[in-house]
C-alpha cells in the first residue's frame, strides 16, 4: 500500500481536487510524456520505473547531476489559458529532502526557476502532492509553455527521487452557461466542410452497405487515392509504382461511389514517382473522358516528410516541389480551367528544414522550413495555388492522452492564424484568396490504439470540426473511411474505451481477420459524422457562441430557414454537467428533438437516441452525462 501525504496551502481551495474529473487536468506524464510532450531530459533518468509509483504503470526515476534536468517539451507550444497550477507528485526514495528547482519556458523565454522548497518538503518512502502556481512560473493566460523544467541550480548531486502525474490543472464547475445570439454573423458551411478520405486500397469502397453509410452521414467531399499511397500510385493501372501491388478501388469506382453519394472529388497526384505529364493525363482522364467533374486536385502529400516515397535527385526538397507544381497546374488547367489546384504544407516557417534560407519579407526573418521555401519559390515563378492543403494529428504514437486529445482542438486558432500569416507573407495579397484545405485529422500519427476507436476519439472529432470551421478552414476532411485494425497503444488503465484495438477508420474494414470488427461496422467515430450531419448541412450557418467551459463545448447553426440547431459535449470523464442555453434574437419552440450518443449506445453497439423535450422560453436546460455528444434540432 503506498503512502501519502497532501500539501494543500492554495491547492487546498481549488474545484479540481484529488477526485476531481480528470478530463479536466492535462497531462504532461502519465506512465509516458502524454500527448505531443516529449522527453528532452539532460539527466539519468528512467521514464518507465516501476517502484515506487503513484498511479498507472510506471514513475520517473531522477538521478539529477549538476545543472542536470528532466525536461518536457511541447514543440508548438501550449496555451496556458485556463489553467492555474503545475501538479506533480513527489517520492523521497530512501533519502528525502532533496532540493531541486522549476522552471518553465514561455514564448521562447525561460523563466525564473522556484524551489521545491517553496511548496513541499521531499519526504522519504512516501510520495507528496505539490501544486505550483502558474503565475510562480511566470506562466500567464494567452502565453505558449514549451518547457517545463525540474532542474539542478546549486552545482550540487541529488540523490535518487521519483516523480509522477505530472500535469496542468485548470479549475471547473459542475454547471455551464452558454448563450446564442442568432444574429452573430458566421461561417456558411459548404460540402468541403463534410469532407471524408478514401483510398485506393479500399476493395470495399464499391460495397452497397458502404455507400449507404456514406449517405447516412451526408459525405460532401470525397479524397482519394489514399495519403502516402498517392506518392506511389500509377493511376493508369491502378498499381503501386514501388512495389507493383494492385489496389481494390480505380478511378473509375471512385468516380462512382462519389456521384452515388452527391460528394465533391478530390484527387491527389502523384508527385514523389510521378510527372507532371502524368497528372495532366489523369485530368483528362476523370473529367473529360470519363466526364467525372473532379473539381479539386492536390500535388502530392505530405511530400515534406521523409516516410514519403520520392524518387526525385533532392527528396523531400520544396524547390523541386515547386518547380514540379508550377509545371503540372500549367498543363492540367490546359485540360480543365475550371479545377481547382493545391499545395501541400505546414503552418511553421521552421518545420522540415530544407537546403535553402528564404527571408520572411514582413519580418526579415532567415528560415528554412518546408512552407517558407515553397511559398517564396512560388511566389518566384509567379504561381499562386488555389488551396494551400494541411494535415493535423494531435498526439505522438504511443502517448495517447484523452484528457490531452480533447484540448488540443483549441489548437485549429493557432494553426489557421499562422497558415494564414505565411501565405499574407510570401505571396501577398494574392495569399488571401487561397483557400485553406484540412484534409486529414484524426488522434495519432501513425498505429493507431484503442483511443481512435473510443468515445473519447468521437467526441474529439466533433470537437475538432467545430473548432477547425470557426477558425477558417474552408474544408475538412477526416482520416479515413476504411483502414485496418492494428494493435498500437492499448493501456487500459490511462485510455478509457473497451475494445482493445485501433483503427483510423469510420467503419471497420474487416482486416485483419479474427481482429477487426465485421466489415462496416460503425465505430463512434461513425456516429459522430452522423450527429454532426444532423447537426448541420451546407448553406447553414456556423454562429460562435459565448460562454466558455473546460469541459463543455456548444456549437449553433442558424439553418437555412432560419431554425437553430446546437451541438453539444460534455467532455468529462466522470461528471454530469448541468448546461443552460440562453438565446438572443430567437424564441424556442414548444417541442424539438434531442439526439444523443454516448456510453451506453457504444457499449450497447447501438446507433444514437433520439426523443423530443419541451424547451422553455428562451432557456434551453440539459442534464449532460459524461462522454456524451448531443444534437438539439430546434
Amino acid at each position: 500500500m503506498r503512502r501519502a501525504i497532501w500539501i494543500l496551502g492554495l491547492a487546498g481551495s481549488l474545484v479540481s481536487g484529488l477526485f476531481a474529473d480528470e478530463h479536466a487536468y492535462l497531462p504532461l506524464y502519465r506512465d509516458y510524456p502524454a500527448g505531443a510532450w516529449d522527453d528532452w531530459s539532460w539527466a539519468s533518468r528512467n521514464m518507465q520505473n516501476t517502484s515506487p509509483v503513484y498511479s498507472g504503470q510506471y514513475s520517473i526515476r531522477a538521478d539529477l547531476y549538476p545543472w542536470s534536468a528532466v525536461r518536457f517539451h511541447h514543440g508548438s507550444g501550449l496555451d496556458a489559458t485556463g489553467f492555474t497550477h503545475l501538479e506533480f507528485w513527489v517520492h523521497g526514495g530512501n533519502t528525502g529532502g532533496q532540493v531541486f528547482h522549476i522552471m518553465a519556458k514561455v514564448n521562447g523565454v525561460d523563466r525564473a526557476p522556484v524551489p521545491i522548497t517553496d511548496y513541499a518538503t521531499v519526504r522519504a518512502n512516501q510520495w507528496t502532492r505539490v501544486q505550483v502556481p502558474l503565475s510562480a512560473l511566470g506562466i500567464s493566460a494567452g502565453q505558449r509553455v514549451e518547457d517545463i523544467y525540474f532542474i539542478e541550480r546549486r552545482g550540487q548531486s541529488v540523490p535518487t527521487f521519483y516523480l509522477d502525474e505530472i500535469r496542468l490543472v485548470r479549475p471547473y464547475s459542475t454547471s455551464a452557461t452558454f448563450t446564442v445570439n442568432a444574429a452573430s454573423t458566421g461561417r456558411t458551411l459548404t460540402p468541403l466542410h463534410f469532407g471524408m478520405n478514401v483510398a485506393t486500397w479500399d476493395w470495399n469502397l464499391t460495397n452497397s452497405t458502404t455507400i449507404t453509410r456514406l449517405r447516412q452521414i451526408r459525405s460532401g467531399l470525397l479524397r482519394f487515392p489514399g495519403g502516402s499511397t498517392s506518392n506511389e500510385y500509377d493511376w493508369r493501372t491502378n498499381r503501386n509504382k514501388r512495389d507493383g501491388t494492385t489496389y481494390g478501388t480505380n478511378t473509375s469506382q471512385f468516380l462512382s461511389v462519389a456521384s452515388q453519394v452527391g460528394a465533391e472529388k478530390f484527387i491527389t497526384v502523384n508527385y514523389g514517382s510521378g510527372t507532371p505529364e502524368e497528372a495532366r493525363d489523369w485530368v483528362q482522364y476523370a473529367n473529360r473522358t470519363l466526364n467525372g467533374n473532379v473539381r479539386y486536385w492536390a500535388i502530392g502529400n505530405e511530400c515534406y516528410g521523409t516516410w514519403e516515397y520520392d524518387t526525385h535527385t533532392f527528396r523531400h526538397d520544396a524547390d523541386t516541389y515547386a518547380t514540379f507544381a508550377r509545371d503540372a497546374m500549367s498543363l492540367m488547367k490546359a485540360v480543365d480551367a475550371t479545377i481547382k489546384i493545391g499545395v501541400v504544407g505546414t503552418w511553421s516557417e521552421t518545420d522540415y528544414p530544407q537546403r535553402f534560407f528564404v527571408t520572411n519579407p514582413r519580418t526579415g526573418q532567415t528560415v528554412n522550413g518546408w512552407s517558407a521555401v515553397l511559398l517564396q519559390r512560388l511566389a518566384s515563378l509567379n504561381v499562386v495555388p488555389d488551396f494551400y492543403e494541411i494535415h493535423y494529428y494531435p498526439q505522438n504514437p504511443g502517448r495517447e492522452d484523452d484528457a490531452y486529445l480533447l484540448f488540443s482542438p483549441r489548437e485549429w486558432f493557432t494553426i489557421v492564424a499562422s497558415a494564414r500569416q505565411m501565405l499574407r507573407d510570401y505571396l501577398g495579397t494574392a495569399g488571401d484568396s487561397v483557400m485553406l484545405f484540412a484534409t486529414e485529422n484524426n488522434a495519432v500519427s501513425y498505429n493507431p490504439g484503442k483511443q481512435t476507436t473510443s468515445l473519447v476519439n468521437a467526441l474529439y472529432f466533433a470537437e475538432s470540426w467545430g473548432h477547425a470551421v470557426l477558425a477558417g478552414v474552408d474544408a475538412f476532411a477526416w482520416w479515413d473511411l476504411h483502414n485496418s485494425a492494428e494493435a498500437g497503444n492499448n493501456n487500459s488503465v490511462l485510455l478509457y474505451g473497451w475494445r482493445n484495438v485501433g483503427d483510423y477508420g469510420v467503419l471497420a474494414s474487416g482486416y485483419p481477420s479474427g481482429t477487426s470488427e465485421p466489415l462496416n461496422t460503425p465505430y463512434p467515430t461513425f456516429y459522430a459524422c452522423e450527429l454532426v450531419a444532423r447537426f448541420a448541412q451546407p448553406g447553414d450557418t456556423l454562429i460562435p457562441v459565448s460562454g466558455s467551459h473546460p469541459l463543455v463545448s456548444v456549437y449553433a447553426v442558424r439553418t437555412l430557414n432560419g431554425r437553430m440547431n446546437l451541438l453539444i459535449l460534455n467532455k468529462a470523464r466522470t461528471t454530469p454537467i448541468d448546461l443552460r442555453v440562453v438565446f438572443s434574437g430567437y424564441t424556442l419552440p414548444s417541442s424539438a428533438t434531442l439526439v444523443w450518443y454516448g456510453p451506453n449506445q457504444d457499449q450497447g453497439k447501438k446507433p444514437p437516441a433520439s426523443r423530443t423535450i419541451r424547451p422553455r422560453s428562451r432557456d434551453l436546460t440539459l442534464r449532460l452525462e459524461p462522454l456524451t455528444l448531443y444534437v438539439v434540432r430546434l
